[in-house]
C-alpha cells in the first residue's frame, strides 16, 4: 500500500515542478519616440555624448524603464521601454516626455556611428578632436 502512494505521488510532483511561476505584469513595450537629437558636451576635460529625445508614454500610469544600450559595429542601439501595470488606473491619453540618455562611447574607434533610438536614427562622429553630431561637420549619410 505504501508503494502505491509513492507511485501515485510521483506524477503530481513532476506536474508541480513543471509549472512555471508567471508574472501577471504585462511585458514592457517601446516608448513612442517623436524626435531624437545627438548632443555632445565637455565634462571635466572629457567629451560626453547624449541622446535627447521627446516622445509619449502610452498611459498616465506607465513607468519609464532604465534605458538599454548595445553596439553592433558602427551602430549604437538605444532602447527605451515603458511598463503599464496590469491593474493600474491611469489616463487613456498619451503623456509627453523629454529625456536625455547618456551614450556609452568608451572604446569606440574613430568614425561615423548610427545611433538608433527605438527606430529613430541620428549620426554621431568620433574623430581625433572628440565627439560631435555628424551634421555639425556637414556630413550627411
Amino acid at each position: 500500500m505504501k508503494g502505491f502512494f509513492i507511485f501515485a505521488a510521483v506524477p503530481v510532483l513532476f506536474w508541480v515542478a513543471g509549472c512555471e511561476i508567471t508574472s501577471n505584469e504585462p511585458p514592457p513595450v517601446p516608448v513612442r519616440i517623436e524626435s531624437v537629437s545627438i548632443v555632445t558636451e565637455e565634462e571635466g576635460g572629457r567629451i560626453a555624448a547624449y541622446a535627447d529625445f521627446s516622445g509619449y508614454l502610452s498611459n498616465g500610469a506607465a513607468t519609464l524603464l532604465e534605458p538599454r544600450q548595445r553596439r553592433e559595429g558602427y551602430r549604437i542601439y538605444l532602447e527605451v521601454m515603458e511598463r503599464i501595470p496590469k491593474d493600474a488606473v491611469g489616463t487613456a491619453a498619451l503623456v509627453p516626455i523629454e529625456r536625455r540618455i547618456p551614450i556609452d562611447t568608451a572604446g569606440l574607434a574613430p568614425g561615423v556611428y548610427i545611433v538608433n533610438l527605438n527606430g529613430r536614427e541620428e549620426h554621431l562622429e568620433i574623430d581625433g578632436a572628440g565627439l560631435r553630431p555628424a551634421s555639425d561637420r556637414g556630413q550627411f549619410l
